[in-house]
């Protein structure tokens, strides 16, 4: 693999960052010529991307289900195609298949030569339709998360980092948090994101997500949150705020849902949600119980490395290597 063409939603979308973007330094050093072409909202694109397409080896093809029509063309005139996915793109927010968006996605596995996917959740949709289909999750560099900072010794902080249609789950959980900090007192939470969330009943420092802020934010807490509801559609998250909240080397509280309980319950990296008291229960033990929140941060800070870049991208290359 010389040449790849990366097609994306566009760089703002977290997926294009950090499952196609992410890898761009490793590219260069082994003398991989790509181009990068975001899709959403820029037709001249898709233009771009036909014109371009049959000089190049690898077309990696990162979430966006771009139309039958397009991707038939697309499969015509490329060598190789590579689709890789970290989301249930096939269903609607609300966890129900779409009808539109399945025959999109079944249509681009039958006619990709690999499918990267990024929890056995998506793999088992993926399989259904082409046997080239492996796990990949997502991943992150942790050395950009190893920052020294001061954490406020006047709050006992909690993070959520996360977009504007996830902030919903945040939101959700929002009064159990208030009622925690009642109890507690000192609790503040802090909200990278662009959604400006407001209490009356705990302190909330609304951060704007920018790559440099978040790095910062997320060491300054003590404990990460991740809400989710027992939905497909959270089924088919890959953990990527666990892993964040694991590389700055703190402990997680989240739902019992997908990937995140896996991890937690893999590596004891937190403590997990059934019931909404739990979240109550599990903030205070984690402010309570010293020994045992230093026991989940060092486990949590374990487990990030198992994530990181490097071991990923030799992964894939392998795959590549011996399978396309």
């Amino acid at each position: 693999m010389k040449k790849i063409l990366i097609l994306t939603k566009g760089i703002h979308a977290s997926s294009s960052r950090e499952r196609a973007l992410i890898y761009t330094d490793l590219l260069k050093n082994d003398k991989v010529d790509y181009v990068h072409l975001g899709l959403s909202k820029k037709p001249l694109n898709y233009i771009k991307a036909i014109i371009k397409a049959p000089f190049f080896d690898v077309i990696f093809l990162q979430r966006k289900l771009v139309s039958r029509i397009f991707f038939k063309i697309l499969r015509i005139i490329s060598k190789k195609i590579i689709y890789d996915f970290d989301d249930a793109v096939f269903l609607d927010s609300d966890g129900k298949i779409s009808s539109h968006k399945f025959k999109n996605f079944s249509y681009i596995c039958c006619n990709s030569d690999l499918i990267f996917a990024g929890n056995n959740f998506l793999k088992e949709y993926a399989e259904k339709f082409n046997k080239k289909t492996f796990l990949i999750p997502t991943c992150l560099d942790i050395s950009k998360y190893k920052l020294t900072v001061k954490k406020d010794k006047n709050f006992f902080d909690l993070v959520w980092i996360g977009s504007k249609s996830t902030s919903k789950y945040l939101i959700q959980i929002l009064p159990l948090l208030e009622s925690a900090n009642k109890k507690l007192k000192d609790l503040r939470l802090i909200n990278i994101s662009n959604v400006n969330i407001k209490s009356e009943f705990i302190p909330i420092k609304n951060i704007i997500w920018t790559e440099q802020s978040q790095y910062k934010e997320l060491n300054s807490a003590k404990v990460g949150i991740a809400p989710l509801d027992n939905s497909n559609w959270s089924k088919g998250k890959c953990a990527f705020k666990v892993l964040q909240y694991a590389a700055t080397g703190i402990p997680i509280i989240s739902s019992n849902i997908g990937v995140n309980s896996i991890l937690i319950k893999q590596f004891e990296a937190g403590l997990l949600v059934e019931k909404e008291n739990d979240w109550i229960k599990h903030i205070k033990k984690l402010r309570s119980k010293q020994n045992l929140y230093k026991i989940y941060k060092k486990n949590a800070e374990e487990m990030s490395k198992m994530f990181d870049i490097n071991a990923n991208y030799k992964k894939m290359k392998k795959i590549i290597k011996d399978d396309l």
